[in-house]
């Protein structure tokens, strides 16, 4: 495995001759000062990385030849759907960068009553690349070759009727409440949808729809944790019971 990844957003084969992204060539010449001759590795998100080797450098372009693939495999054995309500700031990107690193397969934003973040369809579009870019991101220093999900937000009720269609998945469904302890949950499947509310918490109504559409109430102890917290304890008890880590 090479020390240095980039993504590049393009079909990749053996002895081709590619050029560089624009900051992927900056990185590469400026900051870790690669010359004709060194090599990286180059993902697309396909399940491969493909060993580059510099062939020629010039101020503005860097152009590497394809020499070497192998295909990497560093997914998780669970199949995790993250649920997660709109969060404020830049809470929604730590959630998922840490995601990310931590296995999950995809992210569905979701808006919901008590959501402090409004999205109109044109903020919407634009969150959504961001999001993809932290997620590829993510990829390149983990090491992952298939890249995550990321869905465009939608709302809380539209997205749980889609749901609902889909009888194989364990669904879980957070709650500071009186609900059964993660720790005790059997598996039931390995596809797995988690879902976390926002800073105020699910309304009376969105919980009792979610757990009519077979979702389970859990929570991980006396403790309430924040919106941006729950995902990542969730997802490593997740990988530590059932997952990477078991």
């Amino acid at each position: 495995m090479e020390e240095n990844r980039f993504y590049h957003p393009e079909n990749l084969e053996l002895k081709q001759v590619v050029e560089l992204g624009a900051q992927t060539h900056i990185h590469a010449t400026k900051v870790l000062r690669l010359k004709v001759g060194d090599q990286f590795a180059l993902f697309n998100g396909d399940g491969f990385d493909y060993v580059a080797q510099v062939t020629e450098v010039s101020k503005h372009k860097t152009f590497v030849e394809i020499i070497n693939q192998y295909e990497v495999n560093h997914e998780s054995l669970l199949k995790i759907t993250l649920a997660q309500s709109l969060a404020a700031g830049d809470k929604m990107d730590w959630i998922i960068q840490k995601a990310v690193e931590l296995g999950v397969h995809t992210v569905q934003p979701l808006l919901t009553e008590r959501s402090i973040i409004k999205l109109d369809r044109e903020r919407a579009d634009k969150k959504l690349e961001h999001w993809k870019t932290i997620a590829i991101s993510a990829c390149e220093q983990t090491g992952r070759a298939t890249i995550p999900v990321i869905l465009s937000p939608i709302h809380f009720n539209q997205w749980l009727s889609e749901e609902n269609l889909k009888t194989d998945n364990l669904k879980l469904i957070l709650t500071p409440s009186k609900a059964q302890n993660i720790n005790h949950l059997d598996k039931l499947s390995n596809s797995i949808v988690f879902l976390v509310g926002p800073e105020g918490g699910f309304s009376e109504k969105e919980m009792a729809l979610a757990i009519n559409h077979a979702f389970i109430p859990i929570n991980f102890g006396q403790r309430i944790l924040r919106t941006e917290t729950a995902p990542i304890v969730a997802l490593s008890i997740l990988q530590n019971l059932w997952g990477d880590f078991a």
